[in-house]
């Protein structure tokens, strides 16, 4: 009786670990949305995108609509994201990424240019995977460039799992040089953690100087459909 006891002890102890474990990880995954929310829309990035809409209103009111359009679903999208805790499909994910390019269109006009080449888009990955990644390939790569330059971004499934490639032509860096290790942008390390504590995915991010940056997100099939119910 006393063996049945001690272990019905230690059953209640193991559970209520693994229940705090639990609650430690979606807290910890919720700062990490917050983070990469909150990164997203600071000040200056609002103040300038409503400047932008109030401009282009002048010269144009049919394609300032459209942008405070983009701009509205933009910001909902970064609310929502408070509250999702599952997986998102990719093709939502594209759809907060294509509102966020829209809104940088505004700004840097032909000198930014976007290529999509997306060959798959059924699987799923934690929201504000990509659009920072494409956010820091605007910011920090080809708008640092007098003459611009173009972002590509691409998808493909392999026999390991489904890819997403964010390339740029801009600047680049030296991943040697210190403080030069792919996470210039303050959400990327968030995407890194989401990405492993989430789906088992990764990020990689290579870049040479004068060449461009290209991030690589993996999404492993075996986490995928564990995940996903599939």
């Amino acid at each position: 009786a006393l063996s049945v006891i001690l272990q019905f002890v230690q059953l209640v102890r193991t559970i209520r670990n693994r229940s705090q474990r639990s609650a430690k990880l979606e807290y910890e995954l919720l700062q990490s949305r917050i983070a990469v929310m909150l990164s997203q829309i600071q000040p200056h990035f609002l103040f300038n995108t409503l400047n932008d809409i109030r401009f282009l209103y002048r010269e144009s009111p049919a394609q300032a609509e459209e942008a405070l359009v983009s701009f509205t679903r933009y910001l909902r999208s970064n609310m929502d994201s408070l509250t999702q805790t599952d997986l998102i499909p990719f093709g939502q994910e594209l759809s907060h990424v294509q509102n966020y390019i829209n809104i940088e269109k505004i700004r840097f006009g032909d000198r930014l240019k976007v290529d999509y080449a997306i060959a798959c888009t059924q699987f799923f990955i934690p929201v504000l995977t990509v659009q920072p990644l494409v956010e820091n390939a605007i910011r920090h790569g080809v708008t640092k460039k007098r003459e611009g330059g173009t972002v590509t971004i691409r998808t493909f499934e392999d026999a390991r799992g489904f890819v997403i490639e964010v390339c740029d032509d801009g600047v680049g860096f030296d991943p040697a040089l210190p403080g030069c290790d792919g996470q210039m942008h303050t959400g990327i390390l968030n995407v890194r953690t989401r990405l492993q504590n989430m789906c088992g995915g990764s990020l990689e991010i290579a870049s040479c100087p004068g060449k461009g940056t290209t991030s690589i997100v993996r999404i492993p099939k075996e986490h995928h459909h564990e995940n996903t119910g599939d």
